[in-house]
């Protein structure tokens, strides 16, 4: 009727519109139109702190989602499903205990309501206390009976607890050391230890490992020690013996001889000391390490420089055990041979940690018992969320595997020496010794004398390459330096002065200089390899064959064939790299440029140093 009226009365005369009573501008509508759409957005937005704080969940922006809920509560103290947010929340930021605390304030208000329960089996399952996890799955399943987020949970640890009791009746008559490692085992899990996956294997009297009861998946949290278990050089300062030590003033030559005195204290304690059980478990003697050698093995090392770095370590103890007993009376009850034991204890166990920004070592009980692989199946840390060590799965380990961790890349030298083992294929971390002088006849001997700081002899042990990709820190384990040196050895005249005239001047820094200086290098580092081998009684192929049949008296045996083979073979490869690299340095750049660009194509160890150092020389000669 209204739009009838419109069409016929449009206007009057003068041209004045006419407006229907009731009728709206356009204008007008369209202004209350964007309001509403204003509000009908305000209202699909999160505008309250739980909104937002379920809104960054789900973007997984938890640190926000956590601060957001947090905020929330501050306001509705008593809201069960708030603490079910921020019990999830603190599961995705690993906050396991605070995840934990609020499943229980979950519980307190909603008793019969089943996410509390599942929240707190959650944060029971990651803390690894799976039995009582069990238990929660079972309250939520109570309460909610169809929830198939709470059955999944509950099926997987009621499968895993069934696969770790099995495997734990499978284990339990293999280790001879059963009642010391049952009273350890026993301390670490009163003390809020855990490690439910994991079981301790005896190989031998030096020789123990870890191995996992069930399947475990990658980043699994398989050991967590409290704070209060890491024998922390702090814990052995304070000691009643780490105190006497630091009032006597004497001034510890190494770390580790701060938790080294304190074992010895605390052995001597026997059950008054809260570490008997751990230190029960260390052993007694350490058969396996090349310091406490006897002749028989001794004969076996000979010509390796294992022997002297072992040598060389026991004088160095003796060294620190001597000045501790000079300073402290108190400490002057204990024996070198205990001095000696502790240290090894240490420095076969210790672990580099950080806890609350300082760094420290420890000695962790469990931890240490995981053997070395280059591989490393875990990563581990100080978790100052969780105030304790943890060790995280870096992959899947299949169940009833040894599990193992790794002590960095090192030469067989300083696996054999620290630590007591030596491993197979470790040719490009294997090194030997080079031993080089000055020769008193060198025409320009003086000047040379002086850029040596009036030491002409050097020695290095470094690894077969010329790559700076080495497993060492220390400059005269670096192959480019014995290179840099014996380069400036060989130098004469003008490449002399080339050399000592620039900016800082740093032998070790010298370059390739030129192709007859190269060549006089090549010859004497295969000349003193040469040297050097001629210190072993017998040759690489009797150590191929020995390994290669692997039939020892015992590991020691073994070790000791492995030491000296990883030498040997070192020195054979400069000695053939000297034999294929001359012949390359006197060609011209026409006939080496095929083969040049092969070595690129195909890098190996050879042909690394033909592309740095052989074709530049070439190409540039003139």
């Amino acid at each position: 009727f209204f739009r009838a009226i419109a069409r016929t009365c449009r206007s009057k005369p003068g041209g004045r519109k006419l407006r229907v009573q009731g009728a709206m501008p356009k204008k007008k509508r369209d202004s209350r139109r964007k309001k509403k759409e204003a509000r009908a957005a305000q209202k699909a937005a999160p505008d309250t702190a739980v909104d937002k704080g379920r809104a960054a969940f789900l973007r997984k922006d938890y640190d926000s989602a956590l601060k957001l809920f947090s905020q929330a509560l501050e306001v509705e103290q008593k809201n069960e499903k708030l603490y079910s947010n921020r019990s999830a929340t603190h599961i995705f930021l690993q906050n396991y205990e605070e995840a934990l605390a609020d499943a229980e304030t979950c519980i307190s208000l909603s008793s019969e309501w089943h996410k509390g329960y599942y929240r707190k089996g959650v944060a029971l399952e990651k803390l690894l206390r799976y039995q009582d996890a069990r238990a929660a799955f079972k309250k939520a399943e109570k309460y909610s009976p169809t929830d198939s987020a709470t059955l999944k949970a509950l099926e997987s640890i009621e499968s895993l607890l069934k696969e770790l009791a099995i495997s734990l009746e499978e284990t339990a008559a293999d280790n001879p050391d059963n009642d010391r490692f049952t009273c350890m085992v026993k301390w670490m899990k009163d003390g809020g230890c855990k490690f439910p996956k994991l079981y301790l294997k005896y190989y031998s009297q030096d020789y123990r490992g870890v191995h996992t009861l069930c399947k475990i998946p990658p980043s699994d949290c398989v050991l967590f020690v409290p704070k209060n278990y890491l024998m922390t050089n702090e814990v052995a300062m304070e000691s009643e013996i780490g105190k006497a030590i630091q009032n006597s003033g004497y001034d510890m030559r190494s770390e580790h001889s701060w938790l080294a005195v304190y074992l010895i204290q605390e052995k001597h304690k026997r059950a008054k000391s809260f570490w008997k059980p751990y230190i029960d478990i260390l052993p007694d003697k350490y058969g396996n390490m090349p310091m406490l050698f006897g002749g028989l093995y001794k004969k076996f090392l000979e010509g390796s420089y294992a022997l002297t770095m072992a040598k060389n370590r026991m004088e160095s103890l003796k060294v620190e055990y001597d000045g501790i007993v000079k300073s402290c009376p108190a400490f002057r009850k204990y024996m070198f041979l205990e001095f000696v034991w502790g240290r090894l204890a240490v420095i076969t166990r210790i672990f580099g940690l950080n806890i609350h920004g300082k760094k420290t070592s420890a000695l962790v009980p469990y931890a240490d018992m995981l053997n070395h692989i280059t591989d490393k199946q875990t990563d581990w840390q100080y978790d100052d969320k969780r105030k304790g060590y943890t060790m995280i799965t870096n992959r899947g380990v299949a169940r009833g595997e040894q599990i193992f961790d790794s002590y960095g890349r090192k030469c067989n030298g300083r696996y054999f020496v620290n630590y007591g083992f030596t491993i197979d294929q470790n040719f490009v971390d294997n090194d030997a010794v080079f031993r080089a002088s000055l020769p008193p006849d060198d025409p320009h001997y003086r000047m040379k004398l002086k850029y040596l700081h009036n030491s002409p002899a050097r020695e290095f042990q470094v690894p077969p390459t010329y790559s700076e990709d080495v497993s060492v820190l220390s400059e005269n384990m670096k192959p480019r330096n014995m290179f840099s040196f014996f380069r400036f050895l060989h130098a004469r005249d003008s490449e002399l002065m080339l050399l000592s005239s620039a900016d800082g001047y740093q032998i070790k820094d010298v370059g390739p200089i030129s192709i007859r200086n190269e060549v006089s290098v090549l010859k004497h580092i295969a000349e003193v390899a040469k040297k050097q081998l001629k210190y072993f009684p017998e040759p690489l192929a009797v150590d191929h064959k020995l390994l290669k049949v692997n039939k020892f008296m015992d590991m020691n045996h073994r070790n000791c064939i492995m030491m000296r083979c990883g030498e040997k073979e070192t020195l054979h490869w400069y000695i053939e790299l000297a034999t294929k690299a001359i012949p390359l340095l006197n060609m011209s750049w026409k006939d080496l440029k095929r083969i040049a660009a092969k070595c690129h194509q195909q890098q190996t160890r050879f042909n690394y140093y033909v592309t740095e150092v052989v074709v530049p020389l070439v190409k540039n000669q003139k």
